[in-house]
């Protein structure tokens, strides 16, 4: 099944690895490579939560005047967690492709 998939893109889930993974880790067996990768894909969850409530709590202390900040500083505030977000998302996104190509390396 490893056939189905070319060197680019092996080459790719090989950098991935390096990325999600400590420098000890990557000598781990597959399985545990795999339990690794999932144990960090949830941990994303929780980052997610705490950036949706950056925004949350920054845009309901602006919206009720409770802050004295500037407009433009929580549209700046707003971008950093919103790009934020979004990057956490991709992370995930890659998590997700690489715990697929270890479980179809496995087998």
């Amino acid at each position: 099944m490893e056939k189905d998939i070319s060197e680019e893109q092996k080459e790719k889930f090989e950098s991935y690895l390096k990325i999600h993974l400590k420098k000890g880790q990557l000598d781990l067996p597959v399985k545990e490579q795999v339990e690794l990768l999932e144990k960090r894909n949830r941990n994303k969850w929780f980052h997610l939560v705490i950036n949706f409530a950056a925004i949350i709590l920054f845009g309901y202390s602006f919206y009720y005047d409770i802050t004295q900040l500037s407009q433009t500083f929580f549209i700046v505030i707003a971008a950093v967690f919103g790009i934020n977000v979004v990057l956490i998302f991709y992370q995930k996104r890659q998590i997700r492709k690489l715990i697929d190509y270890l479980n179809r390396k496995q087998v």
